[in-house]
């Protein structure tokens, strides 16, 4: 009698065993795919060093591009790693939404110098990396040339250039950064016909300083383009040169 039961019970049990097998391996055959890939980039439209087209290309060329793929299966940390190695991006953040849909935010870097030196075309970013230049775009600022190398960028040419930046009135005057073979350097500016001897870079931020009271008590006086050069190598003096 038991036995006869517990027949009964596995042949009611059947349809649905098969049934729950029928709907795992269908789905297992038609499992859903990736259906887009929608990328923001940060800061794009001031300075758009990358486009999304970019960073497709990117994706496909390591072989790490989603679409088509079974979307259990994307790599989203594989994703930003391969994101990252790009040296104009700082930080990529890729997730997994509703719909299939796969997410990227990209943040790029902060360049705030250009470097036209023995070592080559690129620039420094805010926080002292290496960032290399773009066809898409070019960034508005300062250019350091002449005889620069790595340790004189980590040395002094990124504080240099920091300071540069953080200074609303030095960031839009000071054009052109030169070093020559003795380490001396010579500032263009962009208002004024002249040459800025700066010395070396020590106490630079002194230097600037006595050359911001001449601008207010003699420049602004006799004009911008009086003097061919102004030399500040020398402490707490500001020589010029008609």
């Amino acid at each position: 009698m038991i036995k006869k039961i517990l027949r009964i019970i596995l042949i009611s049990l059947l349809p649905l065993y098969l049934l729950a097998a029928y709907i795992v391996f269908s789905n297992k055959g038609n499992e859903e795919t990736c259906s887009e890939v929608l990328i923001s980039i940060g800061d794009s439209i001031d300075a758009p060093f990358l486009k999304i087209k970019d960073v497709k290309y990117m994706l496909s060329k390591n072989g790490v591009s989603p679409v088509g793929k079974p979307f259990s299966k994307v790599n989203t940390y594989k994703i930003q790693q391969t994101l990252e190695e790009n040296r104009i991006i700082r930080r990529a953040v890729c997730y997994k939404t509703p719909g299939n849909i796969l997410r990227i935010d990209i943040e790029q870097r902060n360049p705030i110098l250009r470097v036209m030196g023995i070592n080559g075309d690129f620039y420094i970013d805010d926080r002292g990396e290496y960032m290399p230049t773009s066809s898409n775009f070019t960034a508005h600022v300062p250019v350091a040339s002449g005889y620069i190398t790595k340790d004189d960028i980590k040395k002094d040419i990124y504080k240099f250039a920091l300071f540069l930046d953080s200074n609303d009135f030095w960031r839009a005057q000071i054009d052109q950064i030169y070093v020559d073979s003795k380490g001396e350097v010579e500032l263009i500016p962009k208002v004024g016909n002249n040459t800025i001897y700066l010395g070396d870079f020590t106490n630079f931020e002194t230097k600037l300083d006595n050359l911001m009271i001449f601008y207010k008590k003699g420049l602004s006086k006799r004009g911008w383009n009086v003097y061919k050069t102004i030399n500040l190598k020398y402490d707490n003096q500001v020589i010029c040169t008609k």
